[in-house]
């Protein structure tokens, strides 16, 4: 995929944010609906998560790693646009973890095999708090990536652009190329 790496973290920002639309959606008709309409967006609640885990992640990973360590390298060290995006991912990744934990809990809740738990879904829906703590962690997950990445859009990126020559991006494409091939 070797090109404008700066581009490809652009079009993944597109890319993902389109993929959590639904994500918004659910979000906001479990604040309108409630428990009412936890099993309509259970799908893509499971597939916010999915994509959270897997695509968000790598997309981290190739900041992480790749650019922010060339841009650190080209400035002579950490500084401050680089030190606040390694901390919201830091931050993203928590909640992503809190919304994964919720809808596990909610899944094996629902699962026939476990009855126990079935009583305790049973209470739960009926006091919304399942519905109300995925659409909190929800609307908070989509809110530090609104801002987080705006920051890079604004900040970040156009800093990179000015800071890395021509041959440092290459190196940083060939660099992030190597990283998806590893599968990390």
């Amino acid at each position: 995929m070797t090109g404008d790496p700066i581009q490809r973290l652009l079009d993944e920002h597109e890319d993902l944010m389109s993929r959590f639309e639904p994500l918004r959606d659910a979000v906001q008709r479990l604040g309108e609906q409630g428990s009412a309409a936890l099993a309509d967006v259970l799908p893509a609640l499971r597939e916010a998560s999915r994509v959270m885990t897997t695509d968000l992640l790598a997309h981290a990973r190739r900041e992480d790693e790749v650019l922010f360590e060339a841009v650190e390298a080209a400035l002579g060290g950490a500084f401050g646009p680089t030190a606040v995006m390694r901390e919201e991912h830091r931050e993203i990744h928590g909640n992503v973890d809190v919304f994964r934990e919720t809808l596990r809990e909610l899944n094996e809740v629902e699962h026939p095999a476990i009855s126990s738990a079935a009583t305790r879904l049973g209470a739960q829906l009926a006091s919304g708090a399942p519905a109300d703590a995925l659409r909190a962690t929800g609307a908070e997950l989509l809110a530090m990536l609104d801002a987080h990445f705006g920051k890079e859009e604004d900040i970040l990126f156009p800093i990179a652009r000015a800071q890395l020559s021509r041959e440092q991006l290459a190196e940083v494409a060939r660099r992030m190329d190597a990283l998806d091939a590893a599968g990390r």
